[in-house]
């Protein structure tokens, strides 16, 4: 039978069926009712009846149990097709709102734009991380999916942060730490680093508790960031500013509610957790002032002043009591009146008015000071553009001493400049200055040493520099040495003597002055020093490494004035090598030039560091010696002789002979050069004349020059 079909359609063999049902019944009531002899026939044949329609009456309930229920499934499953299609018909309209099909409007987009986050995934069996959404930085915030390896992800991070975050990402796909949060910072795709926020929890595990798959979020924190970093400096700084910012109320006992956390260290407190939060303004303010300054404040705030200023004493952790200038503004929170304010220590400056105050003649000496600074900076700035137009060293050092004569009247003074082996030499010096070293090493000025002024007053207050000299009476004047730098680099120093007696504070003044001066200076002497290397070059003899006659003739007339000034003699020594034409004839000239050079060597190595030894010319030398006695000079020059005779010198395998010299030795205590030299030379003859080998000494010393006519 179809199910789907109407079964009262054959109504005929229901109602056969149904009459038939009937009849038997009735032919049962009329058995029961009729004679005991027709009872048999009576009852068989509604038997009969009852059967045939019980059985018809079965087989129709049968089939309509089978066609109700194929209509209950038919209906079920045309309502769950409509369901299917009800639920697939919203699906898709869902995605076309979120693709924005059809709309012209991307919502995906709009609300990653939004939240500013992207969503990553980490499969831990691929080592992959998918990212699905923004990449910040991308101009129009257009939505993407971009997948990459582990490695590749981490090279991609700020180098900073590189290590740290896939340590800690690592230590959470191990899961232990229950879940990943940390800022860093990532690429745009402009090539500038944005900060992010990166969240993630472990979403599946395999059977044995493994991470398989991790997911998070990123989000676009660069604009905080910048804002948390920016605040972090400003607050770094002002925290270690000198300004303390307070905040306490009006009412009662004025307890801070607010203080800034550079109040500890700026008022000495020994505990580094120290804070003034709590505690009335009474236990910080001088006694004497607490009055004074609450009256100001309680003046000014019922009179409507937006602000108070005051200056007042605070305590400080060492009990000692500062002195500081507080600004005070008003205003008012829930209902109770606060004041917000600073306080700076002004206690130097205090000190300082005090001191003004109390001494208006040092006030004076300061104005007489400016004005002086003042010209100095005249004559300073003229100076300058002079030494940058300098085209020799003679040239330079002539506007030197020209501008220290104007600047310091009064004091002589003397230029050093660096060599290449590392000392110091004179290049000039003015005035009447007192006996220095030609040549000193960077240890012998303090100045230098110490690398800023020395200023010396007396032997009893500061040390003296050893390339300075006292006279012969042991006196020194007052001196200040100003080391001079350029580039970093030590380029000379500027020494100044006073020709008369100066007081500390004279020499005090001196100093800061002078260092002014060397500012000036330090530029131009940066040049110098290879000017200076320069004129080495062309003073000193190519063959034997000795000074030239050039220089000879330069030093001789200064230290024979020197000499006379401070009453020492200058002795001076003419040296000969005997027989070195016949020497060079037999031997050669290449053997001739080792002679001279071993020689040479020699009396470098013998000298004093402010002696000064020259190749006169040919294989005559010269020894000058300022302030060496007779006496002293002969034993020196008597011990260089028996060393020449000593010497093995070895040529081309060969020693060979002894080579001998013969000296002439003359003094003066101020007489002139060229006599000085002539009457060496006199006694370089005599000694040759005697036979080689030997020194002669001048027969009477030279008289002053100013009794030489």
């Amino acid at each position: 039978m179809n199910p789907g079909s109407n079964p009262f359609a054959g109504i005929t063999r229901q109602s056969i069926s149904l009459g038939l049902f009937m009849v038997g019944l009735v032919l049962v009531i009329a058995a029961v009712s009729h004679d005991q002899h027709l009872q048999l026939m009576w009852y068989a044949l509604p038997a009969v009846a009852l059967a045939l329609g019980a059985t018809v009456l079965w087989h129709e309930w049968r089939a309509f149990r089978v066609w109700h229920a194929g209509l209950n499934t038919t209906f079920r499953q045309r309502r769950q097709e409509r369901e299917e299609a009800l639920t697939k018909e919203a699906h898709e309209r869902a995605l076309a709102i979120i693709e924005g099909k059809g709309q012209g409007l991307d919502y995906r987009a709009r609300a990653i734009r939004a939240t500013q986050i992207s969503i990553w995934v980490a499969d831990v069996p691929s080592q992959q991380i998918i990212f699905e959404g923004i990449h910040h930085g991308v101009r129009d915030f257009l939505p993407d999916t971009r997948i990459y390896h582990g490695r590749e992800w981490y090279q991609r991070l700020h180098p900073q942060e590189t290590e740290m975050v896939e340590y800690r990402f690592k230590e959470f796909l191990k899961q232990r730490i229950p879940e990943f949060e940390m800022e860093y910072r990532v690429p745009d795709d402009r090539g500038s680093w944005r900060w992010i926020l990166s969240r993630g929890l472990v979403i599946q595990q395999d059977e044995h508790g493994h991470t398989v798959v991790a997911a998070g979020t990123h989000t676009d924190i660069h604009q905080r960031k910048l804002a948390q970093i920016a605040h972090a400096q400003e607050r770094a700084l002002f925290n270690s500013g000198p300004i303390v910012i307070f905040r306490f109320g009006l009412g009662g006992d004025r307890i801070i509610d607010f203080i800034s956390q550079n109040a500890g260290r700026l008022w000495r407190y020994a505990d580094p957790d120290w804070t003034a939060v709590g505690k009335s303004t009474s236990e910080l303010v001088h006694p004497d002032d607490l009055m004074q300054v609450r009256g100001a404040i309680n003046a000014a705030y019922s009179e409507g002043k937006p602000n108070v200023d005051a200056q007042l004493r605070l305590r400080r952790g060492d009990g000692t009591y500062h002195w500081h200038s507080m600004r005070l503004l008003f205003e008012m929170e829930d209902g109770r009146p606060h004041a917000r304010g600073y306080l700076m220590d002004v206690q130097e400056r205090k000190a300082l008015e005090e001191l003004a105050s109390e001494h208006n003649q040092a006030l004076e000496a300061l104005v007489q000071q400016l004005h002086m600074a003042q010209a100095d900076s005249v004559v300073l700035q003229e100076t300058s553009d002079l030494l940058n137009s300098a085209e020799d060293v003679d040239e330079a050092f002539e506007i030197v001493r020209r501008a220290a004569d104007a600047v310091f009247p009064g004091w002589s003074g003397s230029l050093s400049a660096i060599m290449t082996h590392g000392g110091l030499s004179l290049v000039g010096q003015w005035g009447a200055p007192p006996w220095q070293d030609a040549e000193f090493q960077l240890k012998d000025c303090w100045g230098l040493r110490r690398g800023k002024p020395h200023g010396y007053v007396d032997e009893d207050r500061q040390l003296r520099c050893n390339h300075i000299h006292p006279d012969a009476d042991g006196l020194l004047m007052p001196y200040v040495c100003v080391p001079m730098s350029a580039n970093g680099e030590t380029v000379g120093a500027l020494h100044l003597f006073s020709n008369d007696k100066a007081t500390p504070e004279q020499v005090s003044d001196i100093e800061v002055r002078a260092e002014r001066f060397a500012e000036t200076l330090k530029l131009a002497m940066s040049n110098l020093r290879l000017r200076a290397w320069l004129r080495d070059q062309a003073t000193r003899d190519g063959l034997t490494g000795l000074y030239n006659r050039r220089l000879l003739d330069e030093r001789l007339p200064i230290e024979i004035k020197r000499s006379h000034r401070d009453r020492l003699p200058v002795s001076l020594a003419m040296v000969d090598v005997d027989h070195f034409k016949r020497f060079n004839d037999d031997y050669g000239h290449d053997a001739g030039d080792l002679v001279l050079k071993s020689i040479s060597e020699l009396l470098m190595d013998r000298v004093r560091v402010y002696d000064l030894a020259c190749r006169y010319g040919g294989e005559e030398l010269v020894l000058l010696m300022p302030g060496c006695q007779m006496e002293d000079a002969i034993v020196k020059l008597e011990a260089i002789r028996i060393d020449v005779a000593a010497m093995q010198i070895s040529y081309q395998g060969f020693m060979l002979p002894p080579v001998t010299i013969s000296i002439g030795l003359a003094e003066t205590h101020g007489g002139s050069a060229e006599a000085l030299l002539r009457q060496a030379d006199e006694a370089l003859y005599r000694a040759k004349r005697q036979g080689r080998n030997r020194m002669v000494v001048q027969d009477d010393a030279m008289p002053p020059v100013e009794e030489m006519h």
